[in-house]
């Protein structure tokens, strides 16, 4: 784990706040910004954490896309006043390793922070709330699924490249898993989310997760493996 970040927030009372917060316990604040293109522009080895405390959704996002784009391997955590789950889902989707609320106090934030350094991803409680909320009697593969799948006319290859997005995987990731480029990743997942009518990654591994594929696509694979022995 490193213990180097860079802290970007748009108020200075909660910068300064977060900087002698994150100081004290163990962090090595490299850099605190108001603004995210200080951090991009900064040439920084790739291995430090961002959090981002951007009150607007669409800086955030901006700010979270830049971070990734030029950081490939560096974590990143954002703080929200609130839990919603429609920017939950666009965060992690955008690059977010951490999505941190802010009515929690600085113990569990550091232990949300370590974790992210550590290269795991962080969900809020709050979620918790949700999930216990939802149906999950599908979550095994339901009886019509492999219709769905039919229905859906994902290849085999696109059927590997949906459960690399149910374990969270980025496409660098991806493309060494299945060893292929990061190119033909990219027009997997591309081609999957047409073809699943959903917005973005998340969504699409949240439609397979609720429909219990990573079990239909297990037993998928045994079949054709006892098929071939």
């Amino acid at each position: 784990m490193s213990s180097d970040l860079c802290l970007i927030s748009l108020n200075d009372i909660s910068r300064e706040g977060l900087h002698r917060i994150l100081s004290a316990n163990g962090f090595n604040v490299l850099m605190s910004c108001r603004g995210v293109e200080r951090v991009a522009k900064a040439g920084l080895d790739a291995d430090f954490t961002v959090l981002i405390d951007l009150p607007d959704r669409t800086a955030q996002l901006d700010a979270i896309r830049q971070i990734a784009a030029e950081y490939e391997s560096a974590r990143i955590a954002v703080l929200v006043d609130q839990f919603e789950m429609d920017r939950l889902i666009e965060c992690f989707d955008a690059g977010v390793d951490g999505y941190i609320v802010k009515s929690m106090n600085s113990d569990p934030l550091i232990t949300a922070l370590q974790l992210v350094a550590m290269g795991e991803k962080v969900l809020p409680s709050q979620l918790a709330d949700v999930l216990g909320r939802h149906n999950f009697d599908q979550a095994m593969p339901a009886p019509d699924l492999e219709h769905e799948m039919e229905d859906a006319k994902l290849s085999l290859r696109e059927r590997d490249v949906l459960c690399c997005l149910m374990a969270g995987y980025s496409n660098k990731v991806i493309a060494r898993e299945l060893d292929v480029c990061e190119a033909t990743v990219k027009v997997h997942v591309k081609a999957i989310l047409r073809k699943l009518d959903v917005s973005n990654r998340t969504q699409a591994a949240m439609w397979a997760s609720t429909r219990g594929f990573s079990n239909y696509h297990s037993a998928s694979q045994d079949r054709v493996a006892v098929g071939n022995g």
